[in-house]
């Protein structure tokens, strides 16, 4: 036998077939290693612990149960410290944000507590309530450790299963592939973008805890999802945030007819649905909302385009329940910058509730006459449905410069019924138990119709041939409109009453009624050429930017600008292109748009418009046009655009 010579070069062999991503994947990740952390009542009894989860067999033997506790933070592993120092990280980095972000925008006497606090070294937890940081991540670290370990290796478990199943499918034969049809569920093939990691996939202990405030069925109202869950929390988001301020229907019976699950229901159908889910999607953070992974702003064009086609499908029957889902699809339009599309959709919904009767001048008509009294509930849900079409209409016509409908509804806003329901903020972030206050719906109802009959009247008189060059009758004519909308702040609740019991309507109301009196001012002082009332006008236009930017703030440390009603992003976006040139008259101008910035910046990341208003005004301070106060350069610079 001839021995092998040492100094020879093995042959080289041939290379072997080459590894699947899943192959690659699976040994990055590695085989799951069981726990070795010892309980800390095996280590003070110096016995040896089986590992987690507690109790471990040592501490069932030894008849200490109860005692049976592993601390996260002794789990030395390489894998699970990373993980650790990652979470602790992102808590600290959280606080930290929210620290910066109040001293920025908080007032004097509110900074000075809280360096006050710093300086005697009070707990973190009292520190996250003072800027509204979840406090929860900061009661029990070992609790929150613990938890949120549990949550990584339970995600690496899942994601090594689905490595291994693709696995096994990638190693087939190619005859395997053909019968492709036969394979179940379980066995298909899972896409490489679906095992990309998502930053908008990551786990939160909310997002485990949350419960929906109104539990609703998927099916049969969208074939998008079958996901219960998904459709409740959605359903929850648009009646807690967007749905209070543009009322086109009766919450409390739709909300009845969509649980029965009944499709020729007269006030619920599939193509309403979906265009809820549409608007609620952009309040909500789930993956799963996003039609696009690459494209924040894709949240809910999944259920839009369903929408559009049961909408084609009706082929322009006339239906209330189309009706109310054109109005929604409309304000979609309107928020996403489609002006033209959103002013056809709201033309094709007045066209529809017009050949419905909705409006008193068909009636008289003697269009559609109707042979049988209506129900006292169908005859509320169209009294909501014909004020939402005049104020959605009065809205979008002043913004685009076009002449309104001027519609006329049947019956006063009283005959939209009293119904009215709590309000809880939501998602919960974890409370158990959340406070709840009236939504005061009916009043909200009321008090938007006052506001859009007022803005009518302003539009009406500010297009006057003969005011236009004669300032001192303009500025007579005008006291009409502001004596209205002083008045409807007086009756409103005032910052002090909205203290109390912060509800989002009534701040966004009261925004939406002071945003208009500066305008009103504005435009006043524009066509001042003599400058005969002008420190008046400026006076007055100072006193409603600072209650303004009261109101801004009340919102923003009340709600930590979470979510932000999607009626106040034209608010946002005009004043902001407002200010921005008035920001050397006065300090008032100068708090507003900081406090406006807080907001724009919580809304780019829904609205494109909003995103396109930042990147405008940082380029005109860029190029030396605006001069930005040195914390709204540090709101807005910290945007991830």
């Amino acid at each position: 036998m001839n021995h092998h010579d040492a100094s020879k070069a093995f042959p080289t062999l041939a290379p072997g077939p080459p590894r699947t991503f899943a192959q690659q994947a699976m040994a990055a990740v590695g085989k799951p290693k069981k726990n070795s952390t010892a309980c800390l009542a095996c280590k003070a009894a110096k016995r040896k612990c089986s590992g987690a989860p507690p109790p471990c067999k040592a501490c069932i033997s030894a008849g200490a149960e109860n005692e049976c506790h592993f601390d996260p933070s002794r789990d030395l592993r390489r894998k699970v410290a990373v993980k650790r120092t990652i979470q602790e990280l992102r808590d600290y980095k959280d606080l930290l944000d929210s620290l910066l972000s109040t001293i920025r925008g908080a007032h004097s006497d509110k900074v000075e507590k809280l360096v006050d606090l710093v300086k005697r070294n009070g707990p973190l937890r009292d520190l996250a309530q003072a800027v509204d940081c979840p406090v929860t991540r900061f009661t029990d670290s070992n609790i929150l450790s613990a938890a949120s370990l549990s949550l990584a290796e339970d995600a690496d478990s899942k994601l090594e299963g689905q490595l291994i199943g693709q696995t096994e499918i990638e190693n087939r034969r190619p005859s395997d592939l053909d019968s492709a049809s036969s394979w179940s569920e379980h066995d298909k093939p899972i896409s490489s973008s679906k095992l990309a990691f998502d930053p908008y996939a990551r786990v939160t202990l909310d997002r485990l805890c949350d419960v929906p405030l109104l539990e609703v069925p998927a099916r049969p109202w969208t074939e998008v999802t079958g996901d219960d869950d998904l459709v409740s929390h959605l359903i929850s988001l648009y009646f807690t945030w967007d749905y209070p301020c543009a009322q086109f229907f009766d919450q409390g019976i739709f909300l009845d007819h969509m649980r029965q699950g009944v499709l020729n229901s007269e006030f619920c159908s599939p193509i309403l649905v979906n265009s809820i889910l549409s608007v609620a999607s952009t309040y909500s953070d789930r993956p799963v909302v996003l039609s696009d992974n690459g494209n924040p702003f894709s949240r809910g064009q999944n259920f839009f385009a369903e929408a559009e086609r049961l909408l084609r499908a009706e082929d322009g029957e006339p239906r209330l329940a189309t009706v109310q889902a054109l109005l929604i699809m409309s304000s979609v339009l309107s928020y996403q910058g489609r002006a033209n599309m959103s002013w056809q959709t709201l033309g094709t919904a007045v066209q529809m509730a017009r050949d419905l009767g909705l409006f008193k001048h068909l009636k008289r008509r003697n269009v559609q006459r109707r042979e049988t009294p209506l129900s006292q509930d169908m005859e509320s849900v169209r009294t909501i449905t014909e004020w939402g079409i005049f104020n959605l209409d009065t809205q979008i016509s002043m913004k685009l410069q076009r002449e309104p409908n001027i519609l006329q509804p049947t019956h006063g806003v009283e005959y939209a019924g009293n119904f009215d329901c709590e309000w809880i903020a939501y998602p919960r972030a974890n409370q158990v138990v959340s406070p709840t206050r009236a939504a005061r719906l009916p009043q909200v109802r009321e008090a938007q119709v006052r506001l859009n009959e007022i803005m009518i009247h302003i539009c009406d008189l500010l297009d006057e041939d003969y005011l236009r060059e004669d300032f001192l009758s303009l500025l007579g004519v005008a006291k009409g409109p502001f004596a209205h909308l002083l008045q409807w702040l007086s009756n409103w609740p005032d910052l002090t009453q909205i203290g109390k019991e912060p509800t989002p309507q009534l701040l966004v109301l009261r925004i939406h009624a002071l945003h208009m009196i500066i305008n009103l001012y504005e435009a006043l002082i524009e066509r001042d050429d003599g400058e005969s009332m002008a420190l008046q006008l400026r006076q007055g236009w100072r006193e409603h930017t600072k209650e303004l930017t009261q109101c801004l703030h009340l919102y923003r440390v009340s709600y930590a600008l979470g979510q932000i009603p999607s009626q106040l992003v034209g608010v946002v976006q005009s004043a902001l292109h407002a200010l921005v040139y008035q920001l050397d008259d006065s300090n008032e101008a100068r708090h507003a748009f900081i406090e406006l910035c807080h907001l724009a910046m919580s809304l780019r990341k829904r609205f494109k418009s909003i995103a396109d208003s930042i990147n405008i005004i940082l380029s005109l301070a860029q190029h030396g046009t605006a001069r930005l106060p040195v914390e709204a350069i540090a709101i807005l610079d910290d945007s991830d655009l």
